[in-house]
């Protein structure tokens, strides 16, 4: 293999996001080989995935036995909610 071959492999490679035996592996067969989407689009609010992370640990935190059962239910009804309308925002774009 040249430089030159091997420079568009690793190319090809950062595309993909596959390694190398999965990338020769689809060749060999014939598949369609499909560029790996970015993180943006995958990820399109991480601030939003935070939050609902934070306070499903808090939900779950020993300490928040002290919060009654009903205030614990409404905070995951909001993370919950909150994940819906950031879910709509998306797809309305």
């Amino acid at each position: 293999m040249t430089e030159e071959q091997y420079q568009q492999l690793c190319r090809y490679l950062t595309v993909t996001g596959l390694p190398v035996t999965t990338y020769f592996r689809k060749l060999i067969q014939g598949a369609t080989i499909r560029t790996r989407m970015s993180r943006q689009r995958l990820d399109p609010h991480p601030a939003v995935n935070h939050i609902y992370s934070n306070i499903r640990q808090i939900a779950r935190c020993p300490r928040a036995r002290e919060l009654a059962p009903e205030q614990i239910a409404q905070l995951e009804f909001l993370a919950d909610k909150l994940c819906e309308e950031c879910f709509l925002l998306s797809t309305q774009q």
